[in-house]
């Protein structure tokens, strides 16, 4: 998922909490009205604005991106923290609405499901009920005569039991949603590794003739606009089939994998390598002119024929090759056919030979 994706997700979050909050000021001033509030409504209405605002930081802190200066950019347990602070000063100014306003605490919790881990769920439950405590201790201490011990007994055990249960479905949570991510990674993994085969060959890793024709229809659509040229080579294993037959299949995939490499590693990152199967291999050469790519691929027939295998020491490798550039407007097809047609006069004029379309520049290779 993009960071702007991520952003919008954590701002609407926030926002909806902070909405949350702002309904929680005016139920706080009209509750103050009715007379359920140990404080003049004046200070009531002073404090659930500076709750709100207080919030609103959170808001502003995710719209202006400054949340990603942090390790948890979603704020999750400060935005947690702040509002359990806030109702925690709540239940402490009012006694007959304690148990409504306690139900805030639950609901906090519920904010923090996509986020916290079984642990975090536990600390935040330890933290609500040390705020809790604290709240009755300032209310015995200050109003011991609203203090009535059996119902507040009753009242804390039951609270405990709520917040136990909520730490346990939220680890419940936890536990589903990590298993939904290493599910999710997995697919990632699948899918990339399903992309990757669809466009790659699978013995020598080199691309395939499907991802071949989406790069040279690039490549053309680049040509097609001028003062950009790129070269095609066509290349053939000369007698493979011959070691296949003398060496067994095995050993020719052997070859095959190391004629990949050596084509990887006589390209540049602009170019390209394909197998279009069997012995035939394709270069894609950007920005290249017929001489450069004479060039490369005579490098490549030299190492080639340098190129020895233990299981095979005397065997002697070679390849023929047809060059040819792509021609404004034309089709991709027509590209490797003529590419193609080059290579067969490669073959038929003794194979290990370079035939290039421009025939001032074609070369033989008798290096035998």
């Amino acid at each position: 998922m993009l960071q702007s994706q991520k952003q919008e997700i954590r701002f609407r979050r926030a926002a909806l909490a902070n909405v949350g909050t702002l309904v929680n000021v005016l139920l706080c001033m009209t509750a103050s009205r009715l007379g359920f509030f140990e404080i003049e409504p004046t200070l009531v209405l002073v404090m659930s604005i500076s709750i709100w605002i207080g919030h609103l930081v959170f808001v502003v802190a995710i719209w202006r991106n400054w949340n990603l200066y942090f390790k948890d950019a979603s704020l999750t347990v400060p935005q947690m923290i702040w509002v359990t602070l806030s109702i925690s000063f709540l239940l402490y100014c009012t006694n007959e609405l304690r148990p409504l306003i306690m139900m805030g605490y639950l609901l906090i919790m519920t904010f923090g499901a996509l986020h916290l881990t079984f642990k975090g769920f536990l600390n935040y439950g330890l933290f609500t009920i040390a705020c809790y405590m604290l709240v009755l201790y300032g209310i015995s201490f200050q109003r011991p005569e609203t203090v009535k011990i059996a119902e507040e007994v009753l009242l804390f055990v039951s609270f405990l039991f709520v917040i136990a249960g909520f730490v346990f479905m939220g680890g419940e949570f936890s536990d589903l949603r990590e298993a939904l991510n290493k599910r999710h990674q997995e697919l990632k993994l699948a899918i990339s590794r399903i992309e990757e085969l669809a466009i790659t060959d699978e013995l020598t890793g080199l691309y395939n003739r499907r991802y071949l024709m989406q790069v040279l229809a690039q490549h053309k659509a680049l040509a097609n606009r001028g003062h950009y040229q790129f070269v095609v080579c066509f290349i053939d294993l000369d007698h493979f089939k011959k070691v296949n037959d003398q060496y067994g299949h095995p050993f020719g995939d052997k070859v095959l994998i190391q004629f990949s490499e050596l084509m990887n590693q006589s390209l540049r990152e602009v170019d390209l390598g394909a197998r279009l199967g069997g012995e035939e291999f394709i270069l894609v050469l950007a920005d290249t002119t017929l001489e450069d790519a004479r060039q490369v691929c005579d490098r490549m027939s030299k190492k080639w024929m340098n190129q020895k295998f233990s299981e095979a020491p005397d065997l002697l490798l070679t390849m023929s090759i047809g060059v040819t550039s792509y021609k404004t407007a034309e089709r991709i097809e027509d590209t490797l056919e003529r590419a193609d047609q080059l290579l067969y006069e490669a073959k038929n004029s003794g194979r290990n030979c370079i035939v290039v379309e421009d025939q001032d520049i074609q070369g033989t290779l008798d290096l035998v």
